[in-house]
């Protein structure tokens, strides 16, 4: 029989035991600030060295992008069919079906879960409507008609909560939509509309018809420049929360300059009406404003300190929702995720670059608040310089860390100002940002740059 260890000799098993627990797979998340956070201002407008009045686009410039931007918007409207092939519309059914998928518990989805999503989402009967409609509030778009999320392995990192796939976008309130399929319980409805597809609650929406569609188009809207701004009717009732990215048609000026906007509301047969709105003072101007460096800051810091949505979840942002809502207010259109943005205007090229290069072109060639920043899966803002080195205003989840060959991720979770090596000075960080810089895209004419 085994004699039983002494206290004494039990004191190196202990050590060991603490040792291993301090080893990747104890460790939790790691969420120790980063030192540009602590240095650098969270200030957009603390970094672009221009005179704050400047417009950096012409009214000429500026009035074409507008022109684009509302052609794009009220688009939907205009189709007679669906404009997404079912190849794209069901592209989840076969995605989740080829790996493993796992649930809100944390536990795997069946093929049971998968059958049933198939079954509502009928997709041999696609597309079964082509009708015009509003959201009457902001409303996720997800890839499946359901709000069940839909997470990979949560033991990876940069996966489990908060990457729901089945996510698509958030779409806001007043934004015109082409209904295209009804899912089998009614419950739900795919859309399109100017930058995104996907499937939305049918609460959520009311069909459009020729009237209400004639007086909510106008060529005159309000944008929101404001986050969390509760927007009530002329008679004082809720109807929906707006922010950065949100548009309504402008009615008119209300007394002391205030905005007088459309929002749509759903009558007993479905259809949306148009009441007038007041919008509280400072949340809205009339787009698009001016390109100065003086607004881009103010959407910029506006936006500044949210929280990372990955899809828009929970009507926050990812990296591609804070560009597109950024130059929302300023009438540029850009598309919904990062790969489509970084191709939207003019792409150069940085891949060959040595780190150092790539800094050194981006701070003397970059424009401020119209250049964008492509790394694999992600997009940031150019906003100026930080002691000669680009500064980004970005939405980020994380930066990645490896210990002991484990990896993980350093958790930002929200917009921040970085330079492009944040946590550079950290050992655990192996690789920083701008050596996986792609390119950067000039939003700006080229008679403007540098």
């Amino acid at each position: 029989m085994m004699k039983p260890r002494s206290s004494a000799a039990s004191a190196p098993f202990l050590a060991l035991l603490v040792v291993l627990c301090v080893l990747p797979a104890c460790a939790p998340k790691t969420r120790e600030p980063i030192r540009d956070l602590a240095v650098m201002p969270q200030d957009a407008g603390a970094y672009h060295a221009l005179s704050a009045d400047r417009e950096l686009l012409s009214p000429p410039q500026q009035a074409g992008l507008y022109a684009d931007f509302l052609r794009r918007h009220f688009e939907p409207w205009e189709r007679e069919k669906a404009a997404t092939p079912p190849e794209w519309a069901f592209w989840a059914l076969e995605s989740f079906r080829a790996g493993k998928v796992y649930g809100e518990n944390t536990l795997a989805r069946d093929r049971a879960w998968l059958k049933r999503m198939e079954r509502l989402s009928r997709p041999e009967q696609y597309p079964s409507m082509a009708r015009p409609a509003v959201t009457l509030r902001a409303t996720s778009m997800r890839a499946l008609p359901t709000q069940e999320p839909v997470f990979k392995d949560f033991e990876l990192a940069g996966e489990g909560f908060p990457f729901d796939y089945n996510q698509n976008s958030l779409v806001p309130a007043g934004t015109p939509v082409h209904a295209v399929h009804e899912s089998a319980d009614g419950r739900f409805l795919l859309v399109e509309c100017r930058f995104a597809f996907g499937w939305v609650p049918m609460r959520d929406i009311a069909f459009a018809d020729r009237e209400f569609m004639r007086r909510f188009r106008t060529q005159s809207m309000a944008a929101f420049v404001r986050d969390r701004v509760s927007v009530r009717d002329a008679s004082g009732i809720y109807r929906f929360t707006a922010g950065v990215g949100t548009v309504l048609p402008l009615e008119r000026f209300a007394d002391s300059e205030q905005l007088m906007a459309l929002v749509p509301i759903r009558m007993p047969s479905g259809f949306a009406a148009a009441v007038p709105a007041p919008l509280p003072e400072g949340s809205a101007v009339p787009q698009p404003l001016a390109t100065t460096p003086e607004n881009f800051a103010r959407i910029g810091n506006a936006m500044a300190g949210r929280p990372y949505g990955w899809g828009g979840l929970y009507e926050n942002r990812d990296c591609s929702a804070l560009t597109m809502d950024f130059m929302t207010p300023f009438g540029i259109f850009l598309p919904r995720n990062s790969g489509s943005q970084a191709s939207h205007g003019d792409f150069y090229p940085l891949e060959d670059m040595t780190a150092g290069r790539k800094k050194a072109f981006i701070a003397n060639a970059a424009v401020p608040f119209l250049t964008l920043v492509r790394s694999p899966g992600h997009i940031m803002l150019y906003i100026g310089n930080f002691e000669g080195e680009p500064a980004v205003l970005h939405a980020t989840w994380g930066i990645k860390t490896e210990r002991f060959g484990k990896e993980g991720r350093l958790v930002v979770g929200r917009a921040v100002v970085t330079t492009l090596s944040p946590g550079e000075e950290r050992r655990d960080v192996p690789k920083p940002l701008i050596e996986s810089v792609q390119g950067i895209t000039f939003l700006a004419p080229r008679e403007i740059r540098p």
